[in-house]
């Protein structure tokens, strides 16, 4: 039996920014909304981001090995690992690939770029929303006027 555990994806140590999944819900989100970047600063970043990234998930897992005289058969806080794994779709099959050790910190800065890329992603495309539903209201305010405007004329 394997013992799964998500993993955090942060940036790497001593960076001042990590992945903020509280940024991307609720109220903070719309707080987020208001202190937006300009659209052009947060494509230059996208630019950077690209060079790293890496879609998919990572989870530790601990495993118990074959043997039976191994302690990890009867202790399971005594099973191997943890391991690192990314797991992605791809070609409409799910892989799992174990990453090694001395990868382990790339992956994660890679992981977290991917994860930056779509937050980047979510602010870009809020501010192109807010931007098409003020041309929207202006567009139904236009025709309330317009409506207001020949009923008067009919008077």
């Amino acid at each position: 039996m394997q013992d799964r555990t998500k993993f955090d994806a942060a940036a790497e140590p001593g960076s001042s920014e990590q992945f903020r999944p509280d940024l991307l819900t609720g109220a903070v989100f719309l707080c987020t909304l208001t202190g937006m970047r300009s659209k052009g600063e947060l494509l230059e970043e996208l630019k950077q981001v690209l060079q790293s990234m890496i879609q998919g998930s990572l989870s530790e897992i601990t495993r118990q090995c074959g043997d039976p005289a191994c302690a990890c058969s009867h202790d399971p806080a005594r099973r191997h690992g943890p391991h690192l794994y990314l797991k992605f779709n791809a070609e409409g099959r799910t892989h799992s690939v174990y990453v090694p050790p001395e990868q382990g910190q790339a992956i994660k800065g890679a992981h977290a770029a991917w994860l930056r890329f779509q937050e980047i992603g979510v602010q870009v495309s809020a501010g192109n929303r807010a931007r098409w539903l003020r041309g929207l209201e202006r567009t139904k305010q236009a025709a309330r006027a317009k409506k207001a405007k020949l009923r008067s004329k009919r008077t």
